[in-house]
């Protein structure tokens, strides 16, 4: 009954897995919802206020945070995918024996590792997506 329980390594990798959906979940909300829709924000006031007033500035500001999360996207992505098979084999090998704990345990860090430094790539995305749509509101109402 060890394996059932989530502190074993198997229990450990499936909430790992499911770590996993929930990165590649919220990677294409972001892209579905925020860049979308900042994207055509970035298209209107394109033609509107920057016709009118200099905001180079800010349009720059908000394309590249566009354009590096168009870039890292599909980045993220692979890295998912990738977390996904890595995390399945080591369930096989666990299930099989083939690692002591220690292994075992340094292999299930990796991965955590890894799993970290993509949900914190998201929460920056979200972060900056959040402060551009506040950004875009503001040049809205001046």
């Amino acid at each position: 009954m060890v394996a059932c329980t989530s502190k074993s390594p198997s229990g450990t990798i499936d909430a790992m897995l499911k770590r996993v959906d929930n990165v590649e979940h919220q990677v294409e909300t972001l892209y579905n919802q925020d860049f979308n829709e900042l994207v055509g924000d970035y298209k209107a006031l394109d033609t509107t206020i920057a016709m009118t007033k200099d905001i180079s500035y800010e349009m720059e500001l908000l394309q590249a945070y566009l354009q590096q999360f168009e870039t890292q996207r599909v980045v993220i992505m692979e890295n998912a995918k990738f977390s996904r098979q890595q995390l399945s084999d080591l369930k096989d090998d666990i299930d099989n024996h083939l690692y002591d704990e220690e292994t075992t345990a340094k292999y299930i860090g990796d991965e955590d590792y890894e799993l970290r430094i993509m949900e914190a790539q998201i929460e920056y995305f979200q972060k900056k997506f959040d402060e551009q749509k506040d950004v875009v509101k503001q040049l809205r109402k001046e």
